[in-house]
């Protein structure tokens, strides 16, 4: 019987090939593997379903680390996790419940702010665009830190705002893109997961431009992509792996990941839009996040 670290994730919606949260989330889990030489198993988020059933059988076989991404992980993770007090288990972009369950969370709205930054310096319309995905606390609070940062620039800067409903359809993510260009937006900041993915085809069609989130898109369409917010979701996964090989995990704990974390980081901007995103602008959006990280800059939400 193998005597390796065994580990059990539990994806998100839209499941792999997003090249957005899953993906990224996945990358560090093959890190992992890489550092540590562990075994893992990984299952899909399933619309009907209760999905505990997985990580019941994870729990019942022994896995020294169950790993729920997303929200809609909550629930099944600390419902098990109550269930199987001596297992481990790890949350990813909320909190959890339980002295067995470690919890990564995401100061989002540092990048959010930088990237409204940046629309606002870019916009030829005084009109920028804000798509989100499902309408979930983190991508409402995504929102609110995008629209501080266009107002930290200038607060009379319109901003179009709407919602797919979900984050798992391209078409509907491509309608709704086109629909806020239509609507005069020259720039629209997309965290729809894979229906972020039609809206960069959107962007295409309309020559206009789109910043990102999850990976960096910027090969997806070189002359409208601006840079993407990343968002290092493998970072926690391999992190919360190493506290198990080296039996220092700790449960009922909640960890934070910014800037300074290396949760969050901005994406190199390319050569096709460096007329765009020109020197003086890269100058201040690093300047932005260096005063972030030093605390310089705090950013504040309106609740």
């Amino acid at each position: 019987m193998s005597d390796k670290i065994k580990v059990g994730m539990q994806l998100s919606i839209g499941g792999l090939d997003d090249q957005s949260f899953n993906d990224s989330a996945f990358a560090g889990l093959e890190e992992a593997q890489q550092l540590y030489d562990i075994e893992f198993e990984i299952t899909d988020w399933l619309e009907d379903s209760p999905n505990v059933e997985t990580l019941e059988k994870w729990a019942n076989s022994g896995f020294d680390l169950i790993i729920g991404l997303g929200h809609l992980n909550e629930a099944p993770i600390n419902e098990v996790a109550a269930n199987f007090p001596d297992r481990r288990f790890a949350l990813v972009d909320i909190s959890g419940k339980g002295g067995n369950v470690w919890s990564a969370t995401y100061r989002e709205y540092e990048g959010d702010f930088v990237v409204g930054v940046l629309a606002a310096v870019v916009t030829q319309t005084a009109m920028v665009g804000f798509m989100g995905g499902g309408i979930t606390p983190v991508v409402q609070r995504i929102e609110a830190g995008f629209g501080e940062g266009v107002k930290y620039i200038d607060p009379t800067i319109s901003i179009v705002s709407d919602y797919v409903g979900e984050f798992a359809d391209e078409y509907k993510g491509r309608i709704l893109a086109e629909t806020q260009y239509s609507l005069g937006a020259d720039v629209i900041y997309q965290v729809a997961g894979r229906c972020g993915l039609g809206a960069i085809r959107a962007a295409k069609k309309f020559d206009n431009w789109i910043i990102s989130t999850g990976g960096d898109h910027s090969h997806l369409a070189p002359k409208n992509v601006l840079t993407s917010r990343i968002k290092d979701v493998g970072r926690p996964i391999t992190e919360a792996i190493e506290a198990v090989v080296e039996d220092r995990f700790e449960g009922g704990r909640v960890k934070s990941y910014g800037f300074a974390e290396g949760g969050l980081r901005m994406a190199t901007i390319h050569p096709e839009v460096a007329d765009v995103v020109t020197p003086k602008i890269q100058a201040k959006l690093q300047e932005l996040q260096a005063k972030i990280i030093s605390g310089q800059l705090q950013v504040k939400l309106d609740e």
